[in-house]
C-alpha cells in the first residue's frame, strides 16, 4: 500500500504541470488588417526604383506623342486574397498648379483605366497607370498631381508617411540629370535645340539609360552627324537660341 501511495503522489504534480502547459499553448489567431502603401526603393539591376516622387517631361518625347503612361507601384501590407481588390486612389490639392483631370491626366474613374486600378488576386503588389495628357498648358508651366491611397471595404489606412506620392509633369525643356556623366560623351554639350533635334531627327529619346555599349554610342554619333548635315544642307545651320551653332 505504501508503494501505491508514493506512485500516486508523484503522478499528481506531473498532471498539474501538464495541465498548466496545455493552457500556455493557446495561441491567438492572427487577424488580417490589409492596407496599401506606395513602394519606395530600387527594384532592378541598374538601380532604377521608385521613391517619393516622379518627374516627367513630354519635351523628351517625339512631337507626335499626345499622351503617355507613367506606372506607380503600390504594395500590400497584410495577407493576399484569392479575389482581386480595387485600389482606392484620389488626387489631393497642393499649393502649386494642380493637374486637372480630363485636361492633364485621365481621371482614375475613366473606363479606360478603372479596371487597372486593382490589386490582382493573390498579389502583394500592383502598378497603377497614370495616363498624362499633352495639353498645351504644359509648355508654360509644370503641373502637380499628388496621389493619396484611400480606404474602402477591402483596405484600411496604410503606413503613415507612405500613402502619398507626387507626380510632376510638363512639356518644358529639361536637361537629363545624367547628361554630363553619360550623354555628353555621345552628343557633346547639351542644348534645348540639340535635344529636340536628337529626338525628332535621330529618333532617340531614352535618356534614362544607365549604360550604353560602344557600338550603340558610335551608331548614335554617326547618325546624329549625318542627320545634322542633311538638315544644314537644306536649311540655315541649326543653332541654339543664343546663336551657338549645334554640333555633334
Amino acid at each position: 500500500m505504501k508503494l501505491k501511495i508514493a506512485i500516486c503522489g508523484l503522478l499528481l504534480p506531473a498532471l498539474f504541470f501538464l495541465a498548466g502547459a496545455c493552457e500556455e499553448l493557446v495561441v491567438n489567431k492572427y487577424q488580417d488588417d490589409p492596407s496599401l502603401y506606395f513602394y519606395r526603393g530600387t527594384f532592378d539591376d541598374f538601380g532604377n526604383g521608385q521613391f517619393d516622387s516622379l518627374v516627367y517631361s513630354f519635351y523628351l518625347k517625339e512631337n507626335t506623342r499626345t499622351r503617355d503612361t507613367l506606372w506607380v507601384e503600390v504594395r500590400l501590407s497584410g495577407l493576399p486574397s484569392p479575389d482581386a481588390r480595387p485600389v482606392p486612389v484620389k488626387q489631393l490639392a497642393t499649393d502649386t498648379l494642380d493637374a486637372e483631370p480630363g485636361t492633364h491626366y485621365l481621371p482614375f474613374d475613366d473606363p479606360e483605366v478603372t479596371s487597372l486600378f486593382v490589386l490582382p488576386a493573390n498579389a502583394v503588389k500592383a502598378k497603377l497607370p497614370i495616363v498624362v495628357l499633352r495639353d498645351t498648358t504644359l509648355k508654360v508651366a509644370e503641373r502637380t498631381l499628388l496621389l493619396e491611397l484611400g480606404t474602402n471595404s477591402h483596405f484600411s489606412p496604410g503606413i503613415e508617411g507612405q500613402t502619398r506620392f507626387l507626380v510632376r509633369f510638363s512639356d518644358l525643356t529639361a536637361q537629363p540629370s545624367n547628361w554630363n556623366t553619360m550623354w555628353k560623351n555621345v552628343f557633346g554639350t547639351w542644348g534645348p535645340v540639340k535635344m529636340r533635334f536628337i529626338i525628332d531627327h535621330v529618333g532617340f529619346s531614352n535618356f534614362d539609360l544607365k549604360e550604353i555599349l560602344g557600338d550603340m554610342r558610335d551608331y548614335l554619333q554617326t547618325k546624329a552627324r549625318q542627320k545634322l548635315a542633311e538638315y544644314n544642307a537644306k536649311n540655315e545651320p541649326l543653332k541654339e537660341l543664343d546663336g551657338t551653332r549645334v554640333r555633334f
